[in-house]
């Protein structure tokens, strides 16, 4: 009876540790994901990026008007830098998620809730990049616009 009542007590006192362990665990692996998430996020703009730059390129060698010419290779520069930035954020989100996998900076409860506030932070500016990607689109768009129309009027 003894050990059936020592049994009962230790199985009630580690039940909370077990289950603050099992919350820890599914809490590190959802973030985990999220980071996954942010990652397929960045090389998603980056391989928009890299086609919008391939198609401003070829319409550049196609124009003959200086100042349709002197736009694209402006939006063609543009567009690089943000290349390179989203290519540097990609690389400090796969940093940040080689940190969130540490197991020793994640025990410290600070460090994790330091770790938790940058990954939202850099999930906030992967949105950005999303919206200011979204945004080179519509213009690219509309400078293909204007090219054609530009073209039909002197025809």
């Amino acid at each position: 009876m003894k050990k059936l009542l020592l049994a009962t007590l230790l199985l009630m006192m580690s039940a909370p540790l077990l289950f603050a362990q099992q919350t820890g665990q599914q809490q590190m692996h959802q973030q985990m994901q999220e980071m996954q998430k942010m990652t397929q996020k960045m090389n998603n703009l980056l391989e928009r990026t890299q086609r919008m730059n391939q198609e401003m390129n070829r319409q550049m060698k196609q124009v003959q008007d200086e100042q349709m010419k002197n736009r694209y290779q402006m939006m063609y520069r543009f567009n690089e830098q943000v290349h390179m930035a989203l290519g540097n954020m990609k690389n400090a989100a796969e940093r940040c998620d080689l940190m969130m996998q540490n197991k020793d900076m994640m025990q410290d409860k600070e460090m994790r809730q330091e770790m938790e506030q940058l990954q939202k932070h850099l999930g906030e500016m992967s949105q950005q990049a999303e919206d200011a990607v979204q945004t080179m689109e519509r213009l690219t768009k509309r400078m293909h616009q204007q090219k054609t129309a530009d073209l039909n009027e002197n025809d």
